[in-house]
């Protein structure tokens, strides 16, 4: 009985590890996403590692809607 308790310990172990590597892996990921829109590797990364990656899915979408997407408009023509 021993020997099973044992193995059951290490199995919840290595799927907490497991868990937190793909954990690691999504904040990665989005920190990325939010490089490419302006905002820090590092400091996204800790937004995300420290609340949810799906907080920083929303920062990425904020900062798309906040950036302008079209051209400028020519107010001046010639002549």
């Amino acid at each position: 009985m021993s020997g099973h308790m044992h193995f059951a310990i290490a199995t919840g172990w290595l799927s907490l590890g497991i868990a937190g590597l793909l954990w690691v892996v999504a904040c990665a990921v989005i920190a990325d996403k939010m490089e490419r829109e302006g905002i820090t590797f590092w400091k996204g990364f800790l937004v995300c590692l420290l609340l949810t990656p799906l907080i920083g899915l929303l920062a990425v979408g904020i900062a798309r809607s906040m950036r302008p997407n079209g051209p400028l408009v020519q107010t001046v023509t010639r002549g």
